[in-house]
């Protein structure tokens, strides 16, 4: 009997698919938990102006204590994705989810007592860096999550919707945080961020018990069919009916298939240079606005560009699937999408060099955040159609590659403004030279075929 329990097991929990409602339940709270994930994320360089003036930070050390949370972030997709798909990214998203929720709650109260200590600054960074390893786990474990319940079709248009959830949340946090600000103080932000972080791990972890709970309820099921004598019938039954557990994955990664192929470093150089661009917006648009248009609204240039790259990040999944059902290949599809989100967006910052008055400068950075959300049909699936079988894992180095920018690209825009007397026009034409060279890259060396 134990033979046959052991090839039960194996038979319902090698592969759990969700069955349509489970998928558009897991697809809304995912969507959502990326949503607070960024507006926490975005909150610091919402805030930034304000506390710099209240902490006494110069543009450099602006630069350092919003790059510093990428430090953290970067070293944790190292082995977050690896993590991911050996133990079951919902395991771990319900304790690293926790920690950064709380640490954004009580950023201000830490903030304060820093000041109690002879290195403040310092402190700070300790902080940003603690809050960046505890959200590091979220994407890779996510990509983990997509990829062991869903089949090779949705996998890519399901991940593409979920990752739009960041910009919706970079919308929520301008549009709300704008009005906070103003009205009750920086502080006021961190805590709304944080309490919806905190009541999105509640949702997150009924979600996840629910559906522990109903695999250990039909497990228990198929054991006593088994003491029944219908074994067979059970395993016969069409694999759509059953309770098809994915077992998180056990066989080592092949990384030396994967570093020595071409196409993957061309991904890697396309997610470099596209996400460098992306957080040197992300980070620093608030600030570009304040110094520049001082009598500006808030709430206007901290939503609208946002707002954009939330329109074409949830289009970007559905043009990639048209095109690729219209009978273009998947290699010219990610191509395609990622090379016209890079060029995009190059040639909207070099426009914005050139431009002095608010309302241009606004419409130049919205199409430029709009062009990035394109990345949603291109490299950002890249991970899905490299190694099936090892998502969470290659996503989590993929990841890194974007998350250096946060720390590489967010710091050296600060250098470069505190050394140029803040000449904005030097920061943006280094990030848009970077995103033609990463479009080239791409064009020539991508692929959207199966690597490992």
């Amino acid at each position: 009997m134990t033979g046959v329990n052991d090839k039960l097991d194996e038979s319902f929990a090698s592969k759990k698919l969700w069955t349509k409602s489970q998928s558009k339940l897991w697809t809304i709270n995912l969507f959502m938990g990326t949503c607070v994930l960024y507006a926490s994320r975005v909150a610091l360089p919402l805030c930034a102006t304000y506390m710099a003036q209240e902490y006494g930070w110069n543009k450099s050390d602006s630069g350092t204590v919003m790059s510093c949370f990428f430090w953290g972030y970067a070293i944790t997709q190292v082995f977050a994705g690896n993590f991911a798909d050996k133990v079951g990214g919902e395991k771990i998203l319900v304790g690293t989810t926790l920690i950064w929720s709380l640490l954004t709650l009580l950023t201000p109260q830490l903030f304060d007592l820093a000041h109690y200590t002879s290195t403040p600054l310092l402190f700070h960074i300790i902080i940003r860096v603690l809050t960046g390893i505890g959200q590091g786990f979220h994407l890779p474990c996510m990509a983990s999550i997509v990829a062991r319940h869903l089949t090779a079709a949705d996998k890519g248009r399901v991940f593409g919707i979920c990752l739009a959830g960041s910009h919706f949340g970079t919308v929520v946090a301008g549009a709300v945080g704008s009005i906070l600000i103003e009205a009750f103080g920086w502080r006021t932000l961190f805590q709304f961020v944080g309490c919806l972080s905190v009541l999105w791990w509640y949702w997150f972890k009924m979600l996840r018990d629910a559906g522990s709970n109903r695999v250990r309820d039909e497990s228990s099921f198929s054991t006593r069919s088994v003491e029944a004598g219908t074994t067979e019938e059970l395993l016969q039954q069409p694999s759509e009916s059953k309770v098809k557990s994915a077992r998180p994955s056990t066989t080592p990664v092949p990384w030396k298939t994967l570093f020595s192929h071409p196409a993957f470093w061309a991904a890697s150089v396309a997610q470099y240079c596209g996400a460098n661009a992306y957080f040197t917006m992300f980070s620093w648009l608030p600030s570009y606005f304040s110094d520049n248009f001082p009598n500006a609204k808030g709430i206007v240039y901290n939503v609208v560009p946002s707002l954009a790259i939330v329109v074409t990040a949830l289009a970007a999944p559905f043009i990639a699937s048209r095109l690729l059902s219209s009978g273009k290949s998947i290699t010219f599809t990610r191509r395609f999408m990622e090379s016209t989100s890079l060029v995009a967006m190059a040639l909207c910052l070099l426009c914005v060099s050139g431009s002095s008055g608010f309302y241009l400068s606004l419409i130049i950075f919205t199409a430029a955040m709009a062009a990035r959300g394109l990345h949603h049909g291109g490299v950002s699936v890249n991970p899905h159609d490299f190694a099936p079988n090892h998502t969470g894992s290659v996503f989590g180095i993929f990841n890194a590659f974007s998350a250096i920018t946060g720390f590489i690209g967010v710091y050296i825009a600060g250098w470069i403004l505190q050394s140029s007397s803040n000449n904005w026009s030097y920061v943006f034409s280094f990030t848009a030279v970077q995103c033609i060279f990463g479009a080239i890259v791409y064009a020539f060396l991508g692929t959207g075929n199966k690597i490992i």
